[in-house]
C-alpha cells in the first residue's frame, strides 16, 4: 500500500528533523501528529485537567478507596497537570510516566513543588503500548487525552496499540483496580466548530480515535468490567475553545494536537476562509452553526475494573 500524502508529509518531517532511524524518531512516532518536546515549552498556557474531579470520584467509588490510600499512575502524563491536581489528596504513591522528555520534565517540576512528603513519586519516559511495571502494581490508572497519539497509520478500524495499551493497564493495576480514560470519539469530533474550518483534517482526525462502541470492546478484550462511560458538555480541557481569532494563531493551535495533522496549505485556506468570513460579517454565524458540542459532548469519560474473582 503507498503512503498517502499526509503520511510521506509526516515521515519526512521526522527523517529531517531527526534522522529516519533515531531514537527520537520513534518517540515522536508514538505521538504522531505532535513534537511535544518542543509544544512542552507554551503547553500549559493553553490547557488544564479538566474534569479531574470526575475521575477521582469515578475512581474512589469503583475501587472503595480514598485517593490517600491508592498508588496511581499517569499513563501519558504530559505535563502532570491531572498528577498535579491528585497531589492535593496524598496518594499513598503516584507514578507519571510520558514518552516526550520535555513533557516529562514540565511534570518533574510541577508535581515535585506541589509534593507531599506523604506522597512517593517516581517518574519514566516510556513508549506506550508498553508499561515496564510488575503485575498488580497499581490502585488506579488514568489516560487523559492519550490514545488519539498511540497508532502509527491509523485507519479508524482497528486500534491494535490501543488495545495493547489497555491490556498492559489492565496487567498492572491489582485486582480491583480502576482505569479511567479521557477521550475524544469520532462522535463528539463533529461536535468542535474549528473542526469545520478544515474537513479533510477532521477527517484524517476521526481515524485516530475509536468509537464508543470500539471502546467497549477493547475493554471486554483486556479483561476490563466497564463501569462508567460519561460525555462531558464542555471543552474544560481547551479554555480558548471559544475564541474565535484562535485558529489564526500558531500559538492557539498548538494548544490542540489536532491543528498538527494540517497541511500547511490546509492552514492558509483556512485563514484566508476566516478572514473572508470576518470581512462578511459571518464567522460568529459559522460558529455558531457548527459548535455543537453542547449536544454531543466535547468528550467521553470511562471507568473500567478489573475485577476480583
Amino acid at each position: 500500500m503507498f503512503p498517502t500524502r499526509y503520511e510521506e508529509k509526516e515521515d519526512q518531517i521526522l527523517c529531517v528533523l531527526f534522522g529516519k532511524f533515531s531514537p527520537m524518531t520513534r518517540l515522536l512516532k508514538m505521538s504522531n501528529v505532535t513534537n511535544y518536546n518542543e509544544v512542552s515549552k507554551s503547553y500549559d498556557s493553553g490547557r488544564k485537567a479538566a474534569d479531574a474531579h470526575v475521575i477521582k470520584s469515578l475512581m474512589e467509588n469503583f475501587t472503595g478507596k480514598e485517593v490517600r490510600d491508592m498508588d496511581l499512575v499517569d499513563i501519558g502524563c504530559g505535563t502532570g497537570n491531572y498528577s498535579e491536581y491528585f497531589m492535593q489528596f496524598e496518594p499513598r504513591s503516584l507514578t507519571l510516566f510520558d514518552a516526550s522528555e520535555g513533557m516529562l520534565n514540565k511534570a518533574k517540576g510541577k508535581v515535585t513543588t506541589s509534593a507531599s512528603s506523604k506522597t512517593k513519586l517516581s517518574f519514566h519516559q516510556v513508549v506506550l503500548p508498553d508499561m515496564p511495571f510488575q503485575d498488580n502494581s497499581f490502585d488506579a490508572g488514568m489516560i487523559n487525552l492519550v490514545l488519539h497519539h498511540l497508532e502509527v497509520n491509523p485507519d479508524g478500524k482497528s486500534f491494535p496499540n490501543v488495545s495493547k495499551t489497555l491490556k498492559e493497564a489492565y496487567r498492572v493495576l491489582k485486582p480491583g483496580g480502576v482505569l479511567t480514560i479521557i477521550t475524544e470519539t469520532p462522535e463528539t469530533i463533529d461536535g468542535t466548530w474549528f473542526g469545520q474550518l478544515v474537513p479533510q483534517t477532521c477527517k484524517r482526525w476521526h481515524k485516530r480515535f475509536p468509537s464508543h462502541t470500539q471502546m467497549t470492546t477493547m475493554f471486554k478484550e483486556a479483561g476490563f468490567s466497564l463501569k462508567s462511560a460519561l460525555k462531558s458538555l464542555m471543552p474544560s480541557y481547551l479554555p480558548g475553545y471559544g475564541h474565535l481569532d484562535g485558529p489564526l494563531h500558531e500559538s492557539w493551535r498548538n494548544n490542540n494536537s489536532f491543528w498538527g495533522l494540517c497541511t500547511e496549505s490546509e492552514i492558509q485556506d483556512m485563514i484566508d476562509h476566516i478572514k473572508q468570513m470576518k470581512n462578511e460579517g459571518q464567522f460568529q454565524t459559522f460558529f455558531e452553526k457548527h459548535d455543537q458540542v453542547y449536544k454531543v459532548g466535547a468528550c467521553e469519560i470511562f471507568a473500567a475494573k478489573k475485577e476480583t474473582f
